[in-house]
């Protein structure tokens, strides 16, 4: 008998928990040998079904004792299921309680697991196979570990579910834990696929600003006709605007806004100082002067640096613009300035940002004739105004009364430039000022390198942190300069500052070849390809697979 119950012993432990050999020998001696058993009976009068089991099993035994028949198999795991919780002192658990803890166990890894995977990893948010990855990820190593804790659970022990327990909590504090800024300077790069080009039409030259009112996109050029509509597809709707001062006549247009909901836009132009809206058809609505004042610049400022002094924001509430009082001749004059809000029906701003005052980096910059940095701006949609100071390497945002609402560090480093750039920058400024005279290639390659070894430290020395900035809801962008594809650095990469967060997120987003974005959200990019005689079409780029929507763009540039 005591050989037999030795038997059953090793094969019960060979698939679970070992059992101390000592332990579960005494107890079969007291079984076997007729031990005085408890009985099941409480002094109330009640029967506890765990002990009456337990005296059941006991009968058996001693039954089994005085025969060769062999146990059946779930007799086997009955009696040392019940010798192993005698030896450790553990009772019985009831099955409602089991089948608790197994439910539990699979709804806190679930939830633990899966949430703590999409706040670690679900931050990308441009490419569809990361949008889709992160939650499938995330769901299917919930589930595996769900199992797993199902599994665990089913073996009736004690100290096993404590191991699952502890690595939950620490996965749920690491994910639950505040995340440190991503500092990371990883390029991600747009697949040419994603970019759409609008056939319709005639190819386009000196695109001025493109905005989105409705459902038309409306794009302004540098001559007439100025304005053209087309539809989200690309097929153009109308092109109208006449030069010239009469009602619906434009002269020198420079920025558009979005006037309504219903495809309404509003031109503004720089030469009369009047605000003139159109419908989606092109019929003129009306026009209104503005309170804005264009102090002096000079004329191809455009040409000489990437500075924008013509930049105005329209929004529900008012006007966002920038004021430049001694007038502006080169790059250095835009930290003179001042960005102005103009409350709609005032007719005196409030000066919201003094670039000469305000921005660290004023301070500490060093003047230069060309390539230099300047303080970039846009409006916002969310009512504030984010300003990039290039020296001190940090983004304000600002308030409409002036109040900074948040300043931002950012973490990419300056380089320096090469002389490839500076003499590239030098060539270009002398093929404009001999525009239309017959001079040879060769001659003005002589004369730029001369001007940059006499220019001496009066060109910048190091390449300009940024060179235009973007808003759009939640992010900022920053383009990022690149003097081997455009003199002034306009090339292909975009920096980004996310700050829908608590921490900011950061990252590079290089657009397909010959793309440049005039508005920008996480999911569409308008802007315009230009091909290399300088002729422009408008297009589109999707930079996530979402549902085509209206892009919550502010009005102008």
């Amino acid at each position: 008998m005591l050989k037999k119950m030795r038997m059953l012993s090793d094969r019960r432990g060979a698939g679970r928990v070992d059992v101390d050999a000592q332990t579960t020998d005494r107890l079969v001696l007291a079984v076997v040998e007729g031990e005085a058993a408890p009985t099941a009976t409480s002094a109330d009068g009640t029967v506890d079904a765990e002990v009456a089991e337990t005296l059941r099993l006991i009968a058996s035994i001693r039954q089994v004792g005085a025969s060769d028949t062999p146990l059946p198999e779930p007799s086997v795991d009955a009696i040392m299921g019940t010798l192993e919780r005698e030896a450790r002192g553990v009772p019985r658990q009831r099955p409602w309680r089991e089948g608790l803890g197994m439910v539990s166990g699979f709804v806190a890894c679930t939830l633990t697991l899966g949430s703590g995977l999409l706040l670690m990893g679900g931050t990308s948010y441009l490419g569809p196979p990361d949008s889709v990855a992160t939650p499938v990820l995330a769901a299917a190593v919930a589930s595996l570990a769900a199992l797993a804790s199902v599994l665990v659970h089913s073996q009736r022990r004690l100290l096993q579910p404590i191991l699952p327990l502890l690595m939950l909590v620490t996965l749920g504090i690491g994910a639950c834990a505040p995340m440190l800024p991503d500092t990371s300077t990883a390029e991600v790069e747009i697949d040419p696929s994603a970019l759409t080009t609008f056939r319709e039409g005639e190819e386009l030259w000196g695109v001025r600003d493109i905005i989105e009112s409705g459902e038309v996109i409306w794009v302004l050029t540098g001559a007439a006709p100025f304005l053209r509509a087309y539809d989200r597809s690309g097929r153009m709707l109308a092109d109208f605007g006449r030069s010239g001062q009469g009602p619906g006549e434009l002269r020198n247009p420079w920025i558009l806004s979005a006037a309504t909901s219903a495809g309404e836009v509003v031109a503004w132009d720089l030469a009369t100082r009047r605000r003139s809206v159109f419908d989606a058809t092109g019929n003129f609505v009306g026009s209104t002067p503005t309170a804005i004042a264009r102090e002096s610049v000079r004329a191809n400022i455009r040409s000489v640096t990437f500075g924008d002094p013509f930049r105005v924001v329209e929004d529900d509430s008012g006007v966002w613009t920038a004021s430049y009082p001694d007038g502006i001749s080169r790059g250095d004059d835009f930290w003179k300035g001042k960005i102005m809000r103009y409350a709609h029906g005032d007719a005196e701003p409030v000066v919201v940002v003094d670039f000469s005052v305000d921005l660290p980096g004023a301070a500490t910059r060093v003047p230069a004739m060309g390539l230099g940095p300047v303080p970039l701006w846009d409006g916002c949609a969310d009512g504030v105004a984010a300003v990039l100071d290039p020296v001190d390497r940090s983004l304000h945002l600002y308030r409409p009364s002036g109040t900074k609402d948040r300043q931002i560090a950012l973490p990419w480093t300056g380089r320096p430039l090469s002389y490839e750039e500076r003499l590239g920058y030098v060539r270009a400024m002398m093929r404009h000022e001999m525009q239309g005279a017959n001079v040879a290639d060769d001659e003005i390659e002589r004369a730029a390198a001369d001007m940059l070894a006499r220019a001496g430290n009066q060109l910048a020395a190091e390449a300009p942190l940024g060179i235009d900035v973007r808003c759009a809801p939640g992010r900022i962008w920053i383009r990022e300069f690149d003097g081997s594809s455009h003199p002034l650095g306009y090339g292909r990469t975009w920096m980004t500052v996310a700050f829908d967060d608590a921490a900011p997120r950061f990252q590079k987003v290089v657009f397909p070849d010959g793309f440049t974005p005039y508005r920008l959200t996480d999911s569409v990019a308008i802007g315009v390809v230009t091909d290399s005689v300088e002729l422009q079409r408008v297009a589109v780029v999707r930079l996530a697979t979402v549902p085509p929507e209206p892009i919550p763009t502010l009005a102008g540039r």
